[in-house]
């Protein structure tokens, strides 16, 4: 006896036969089975038992959506890993913003030691950074040997300043050169292997400014990074009457959840009470955006304390806060605080932060060696 199942909420209708009607007919209602092809299986409860039991599975096919015309169906085109974006995107069409084309603060040169590699994160893609006695200037490199890939921020520098690569001893000048491959005969092919581009190191553009060690991500972008300067302090870093502090830090947050935080003013009170607010001092704070576009945008709010803000696309917050205020014996005072922010995107989950804020009052010194006056 064939059993039917139909569920009208559905565009397929399912049949299973039993063994006595194995051999029945299909009904014509039926247009989306089909009874070719089907497979027996046979189970037996137990070994010692000759009973069979055999169930024909029939296929159901899929309804029909829409009559079958006589174009030719468009074909999708398979995609290669090359043409899939990463986590940063690597756009290269100019109407899209391209994380490539951009100049990156990676470190403070105070952090850095002159006198070994040091391996840096950067948009997903580990870079080495080194200082190059030759031509006094910091240098950064994609961490592969280009022999055999080792991690370049594992060697060391060598007698002669150079960049020698931990595994076989391959050294790299500040351009990236191959100058030394030690098991390299001086003559014949092995002596032309040195100077050939593929025995290069990868070498990114990088600039100094600011006590800040700026890469321009793309290898290709050399042109673009010369005719383009880094993001720069506001100039109020560089008068007497303000005091600075800098502060890095690498954070396990994303690059998406530390912009939102360094952009966010209304969680000050509530998450540094008693550091930099007070929650019974939280109030609205509207704010107008001044102007905005690929680069970024800028805005402020109005009151006292007046707080003015600037994001320049990709990673360069800056807050300026500004407050009127009145002390005794020295009358009105214009209290000025920046809080500049570089949030700089290592990974997925993970950003390096470096903060540079400067204020013009309650102003103190670093201990530091004395100055004795001359005649004195």
């Amino acid at each position: 006896m064939a059993l039917l199942h139909s569920a009208s909420s559905f565009a397929t209708t399912v049949v299973a036969s039993s063994p006595a009607a194995s051999g029945s007919k299909i009904p014509k209602a039926l247009p989306f089975v089909s009874n070719s092809n089907t497979q027996n299986f046979n189970f037996s409860s137990k070994p010692s038992r000759s009973r069979k039991f055999s169930f024909s599975i029939p296929r159901v096919a899929a309804p029909p959506t829409s009559p079958v015309t006589s174009e030719p169906e468009k074909s999708i085109p398979e995609v290669g890993e090359d043409e899939i974006e990463d986590e940063f995107g690597d756009e290269s069409s100019s109407t899209k913003f391209s994380w490539r084309d951009h100049w990156y603060p990676v470190s403070l040169i105070e952090d850095l030691d002159p006198g070994l590699p040091t391996l840096f994160q950067l948009l997903g893609r580990e870079i080495v950074l080194w200082y190059d006695k030759s031509k006094a200037e910091w240098v950064a490199f994609d961490d592969k040997c280009p022999h055999r890939l080792a991690p370049l921020s594992e060697g060391r520098i060598d007698e002669d300043g150079n960049l020698q690569c931990s595994y076989h001893g391959w050294s790299f000048d500040g351009c990236g050169s191959c100058v030394k491959i030690p098991q390299a005969s001086p003559d014949g092919p092995e002596a032309r292997a040195i100077q050939s581009p593929r025995a290069c190191a990868t070498r990114f553009p990088t600039k100094v400014s600011q006590g800040l060690l700026f890469v321009w991500p793309d290898e290709n972008g050399w042109e673009r990074a010369n005719a383009t300067k880094p993001p720069m302090l506001p100039d109020d870093f560089e008068k007497p009457e303000f005091s600075s502090v800098t502060i890095q830090r690498d954070l396990f947050y994303g690059y998406d959840t530390l912009m939102e935080n360094v952009s966010d003013p209304s969680h000050i009170d509530f998450a540094h009470h008693k550091v930099t607010g007070r929650r019974d001092r939280a109030k609205p704070l509207p704010f107008k955006l001044e102007s905005s576009g690929p680069w970024g945008f800028a805005g402020a709010n109005d009151g006292n304390p007046r707080i003015s803000a600037k994001f320049v696309a990709p990673c360069y917050y800056i807050n300026k806060i500004e407050i009127d205020t009145k002390l005794p014996l020295v009358g009105d005072q214009k209290w000025i605080i920046w809080i500049c922010s570089f949030n700089v995107p290592m990974a997925p989950g993970k950003t390096r932060s470096i903060v540079c804020s400067a204020r013009n009052f309650f102003q103190f010194t670093m201990p530091g060696p004395a100055v004795v006056a001359s005649g004195s």
